[in-house]
């Protein structure tokens, strides 16, 4: 399924009707146009996406098993759990899971998340209120945490 913005495609990948993949266009600068999206449908996913562009809370579609490591999956739920509006750094994200020296492989878990609208690494910076990275491109995690009021 594509849903089509103002910067770009974003593909969201379903296998038996459940969320597997979600890809954003890698942006590296700033877009000029604001951000938008120009189609969408009734159907769950699209309402869940076009609910995170405008800052309101929507019902999670269901999401595939997501393949990755035993330490991403932790991480992944972990980063679950964290409310719209709220950030966390990847150091208090690795003591939550129980391995408080793990902030840098935590971010690396935060990279590999196959579907980051759906799992919000967004929420995760760095020390020192740092944006950090996001998978996308720093112009989508800011979009993000702007339309939840977390910046």
């Amino acid at each position: 399924m594509e849903i089509e913005t103002t910067w770009g495609s974003i593909v969201v990948e379903l296998l038996d009707g459940k969320v597997a993949g979600c890809t954003l266009p890698f942006l590296s600068t700033q877009p000029d146009q604001p951000f938008s999206i120009a189609n969408g449908g009734d159907d769950p996913v699209s309402a869940f996406v076009a609910a995170v562009f405008s800052g309101k809370n929507a019902r999670l579609p269901a999401l595939a098993e997501l393949k990755g490591t035993g330490f991403q999956q932790q991480v992944w739920r972990e980063i679950a759990k964290i409310p719209s509006g709220q950030i966390k750094t990847y150091g208090e994200l690795a003591a939550a899971i129980g391995s408080p020296k793990a902030a840098r492989a935590v971010g690396s878990a935060c990279g590999r998340n196959p579907v980051p609208l759906f799992i919000p690494c967004h929420r995760v910076k760095g020390a020192n209120a740092q944006l950090g990275g996001f998978s996308a491109g720093l112009p989508w995690k800011r979009l993000l945490l702007e339309v939840e009021d977390a910046t």
